[in-house]
């Protein structure tokens, strides 16, 4: 046992050092788009306005550009683990994610009521807490000798993880795009019209009540079409100096940017943060730009190119403070392939999903069959669709696809904001996943009484089929293309189940998968009476799912291999299964719910 951390709970102060960052320097160009990723630092240009923000004094870090951040120099003595991303198409070169645990440095997560003694036992290695969510407090730890298992048996119910550095390939950065400024569009963008707008906003437009989050890479905040969008801290006096409202955030009156640790999340280096924001909730002013849901709010939290680098704890801090601050959904149009495996980001995402969030993340332009990030099922995974009159609905060339995939929704050739009061277009999941979280938004406003699970079947449930367009890749788009006018209009069906036998080398029949064409209620899908499989003479020899099911999960697998020869049923209990409005199975697929669903198969 290492004699810091012991049962009579007495720690010394670790080492800590600081591994080297790999920033990522911004740059914007007519044809490639604006992110290209160059281990360099993030050069932010230009200072916030923030007179002109609704008219609001906010404090005076937000009125001058900020230093540059210092490039490291450090070596790097740990080995690296290398995720592959796999093949690109021609306009996105091929790329990988580094993922260094940086020494000494642990995130971890521990009840409220062991906080106090832990943090008296730990007060050396307390970097700062991350936040806070439900009964649990997210901490960073230092100090080289601290041992993550003598800390789990001092403290029970505590969890030790890595703090990792990320590098490389962070951004789903934008194939292809312009920023020149547009004319007067007389009709709303190709995209809007796709998902079908119109209906929707005869319900709402959004509600200034309604709160989300961007993570992203700075926003312009002195955009003239983004100002009325952006959240103002009801919490925080500006410019006093003071944390008001007692979160361990100093005048963070729109956001904060965690990378730099200060609440300037403003950046008009790179265009990635403006466009995403605008996708969402750019007011109109006749230059062809609207956002899903102008009328709404979001945060804005600056996640990488500052001085802590881009970092497991960054993605947690900023994620907590979200939730804090009263987000209900959030878009990261980020690379989150490399975080397969960390468990403090795995974490978050559960504790974001538990505590009602919706987390929209692109699904990656790698063109590319079912994604390493595909194992996060409590992240909705957004691929894009093309825009243009051939193509409408058909996959992007560079979008991700495959059964864990979510939802589809427009990201193709998107008109939105970019930097110094311009608008233009880009392509790329990046701008598919905040059109889908602009659904949930409206949905949200129309229904603020609805939870998460609610809002979630509401807008899969009313998505519209693009399997047709796309020969080859059905199934592969989760619950089809986003229509926001059927989400904001229509009534639910009952839910539906769907089953494909999976065989061995040797052709025996080995699985069951079974698919949910419509989302269940999680407390249902997980009662051990809601499945069984049953044998010729009515006896049940398997029970209950085989997995945990989360809401955003898509598929369970049944494993049949191991049966006896003979002849099955699967049956899913109509009287245990619904959906979260509380509609029973709709087994036999007539539209009306209360039947089971049957599957007979033969282990041979």
């Amino acid at each position: 046992m290492s004699p810091n951390v012991g049962i009579n709970r007495v720690s010394t102060i670790g080492s800590y050092r600081v591994l080297p960052t790999c920033n990522m320097m911004a740059t914007f160009s007519p044809r490639a788009g604006d992110m290209m990723g160059r281990s360099n630092t993030m050069k932010r240009q230009g200072s916030m306005d923030i007179s002109q923000i609704r008219q609001t004094n906010l404090p005076a870090p937000y009125q001058r550009p900020k230093a540059p951040a210092q490039a490291a120099t450090d070596a790097v003595s740990e080995p690296m683990d290398q995720v592959t991303l796999g093949p690109r198409p021609p306009e996105e070169p091929t790329e990988g994610v580094v993922r260094q645990a940086i020494p000494g440095s642990h995130v971890v997560v521990i009840p409220r009521k062991e906080i106090g003694v832990f943090t008296e036992t730990m007060s050396g290695n307390v970097d700062r807490v991350l936040g806070q969510a439900g009964d649990s407090t997210f901490l960073l730890l230092h100090g080289q000798q601290l041992d993550p298992g003598d800390m789990q048996g001092a403290f029970p119910g505590l969890q030790v993880m890595p703090n990792y550095d990320y590098s490389g390939n962070l951004y789903d950065r934008p194939v292809d795009g312009s920023a020149d400024q547009l004319p007067p569009v007389p009709e709303k963008p190709r995209h809007l019209q796709i998902i079908n707008i119109e209906p929707a906003w005869e319900q709402t437009r959004g509600r200034e009540s309604v709160l989300s989050a961007v993570t992203d890479t700075g926003i312009d905040a002195n955009h003239t079409q983004l100002k009325p969008s952006i959240w103002l801290n009801p919490g925080e006096i500006a410019g006093n100096k003071k944390d008001d409202d007692g979160n361990g955030k100093i005048d963070d009156m729109i956001g904060w940017d965690v990378s730099d640790n200060d609440n300037n999340p403003h950046d008009i280096s790179s265009s990635h943060h403006t466009h995403v924001h605008g996708i969402i909730h750019a007011q109109d002013n006749l230059n062809g730009v609207t956002g899903v849901a102008p009328n709404s709010r979001s945060m804005a939290l600056r996640i990488s190119g500052g001085k802590k680098g881009f970092n497991t704890a960054v993605m947690v801090e900023a994620y907590l403070y979200a939730l804090n601050q009263g987000a209900k959904s959030i878009n990261t149009s980020f690379n989150i392939d490399g975080f397969v495996g960390d468990k403090a980001i795995a974490e978050t995402y559960r504790t974001l999903g538990d505590n009602d969030v919706l987390l929209f993340n692109s699904a990656g332009n790698s063109g590319r069959l079912n994604p390493a990030r595909s194992v996060f099922e409590d992240v909705v995974l957004v691929a894009s669709t093309d825009t243009s009159a051939d193509r409408t609905d058909k996959r992007s060339s560079y979008s991700n696809y495959g059964t864990g995939i979510d939802i589809a929704a427009p990201g193709r050739d998107v008109l939105s904001t970019v930097p110094l009061n311009r608008v233009g277009t880009l392509s790329g999941t990046s701008m598919a996943s905040p059109v889908a979280m602009g659904v949930d938004a409206l949905v949200r406003s129309a229904h603020p009484d609805w939870n998460r699970e609610q809002r979630w079947a509401q807008i899969a449930g009313t998505a519209d089929s693009i399997n047709g367009v796309n020969p080859g890749e059905e199934g592969l788009f989760g619950g089809g293309r986003v229509n926001a006018g059927r989400a904001l209009t229509e009534t639910l069906a009952p839910p539906t189940l769907s089953v494909r036998e999976e065989k061995d080398r040797g052709g025996k029949l080995s699985q069951l998968i079974v698919r949910f064409d419509k989302v269940f209620d999680t407390k249902s899908a997980n009662n051990p009476e809601s499945w069984r499989i049953v044998n010729s003479q009515g006896e049940t020899v398997k029970s209950g799912a085989p997995k945990e099911v989360r809401l955003l999960t898509n598929e369970i697998g049944f494993n049949v291999g191991s049966l006896p020869r003979g002849s099955y049923k699967l049956v899913a209990s109509a009287s245990h299964l619904k959906d979260p409005f509380g509609q029973a199975l709709d087994g036999d697929r007539d539209g009306v719910a209360g039947a089971d669903f049957i599957q007979q198969f033969t282990v041979g």
